[in-house]
């Protein structure tokens, strides 16, 4: 398979599964104004989606990239109470958007992936086209990350503001 379907194809996929991962979460998340983050990301990846599968059909590739949904059946899976049962202290109110801070900073990750995937996409092609489309959709990437780690940190700054000092200590 020729490098840049390759990166096509995961692209494509990775864009698919983050609109699943904003789409699961939106019922979700406490903080209103994170839902409505949400709900904008579901649609923004949607249009990644088809921008990637557009650059895909154009470039007469034909196998469609598998399609597969992180989201899995959680009926049988292990809850630790002391990080993101329901129940915790930290989910008591719509008033209270630290429950939301595991989500955002899983959504952060996930931006951060897309970021550095693209930019090591653009160095292992040789034609100035693709370089500059696939430079582009890891601009757009860093600003979901820089978006989600600024919201991340002051989730942070605001319910732990008495040990911020030593989450935010430089090396």
């Amino acid at each position: 398979m020729n490098k840049i379907e390759s990166i096509l194809k995961f692209a494509i996929r990775m864009e698919k599964d983050a609109g699943d991962f904003y789409s699961y979460y939106i019922d979700k998340v406490k903080c209103p104004s994170t839902k409505e983050l949400f709900i904008e990301l579901v649609e923004t990846e949607r249009q990644h989606y088809n921008v990637l599968k557009a650059k895909f059909d154009q470039l007469g590739f034909t196998e469609p990239p598998l399609s597969v949904s992180w989201v899995v059946d959680n009926s049988s899976a292990a809850r630790d109470p002391h990080i993101l049962a329901d129940n915790s202290f930290l989910a008591d109110s719509y008033e209270n958007p630290i429950s939301d801070l595991s989500i955002i900073r899983m959504a952060y990750l996930i931006e951060s992936d897309f970021a550095l995937f693209y930019k090591n996409a653009v160095n292992l092609v040789n034609d100035n086209e693709t370089k500059k489309f696939l430079s582009s959709l890891g601009d757009w990437e860093k600003q979901h990350r820089d978006m989600f780690y600024k919201k991340y940190q002051n989730l942070l700054k605001e319910h732990w503001s008495d040990i911020s000092s030593i989450i935010f200590a430089e090396k």
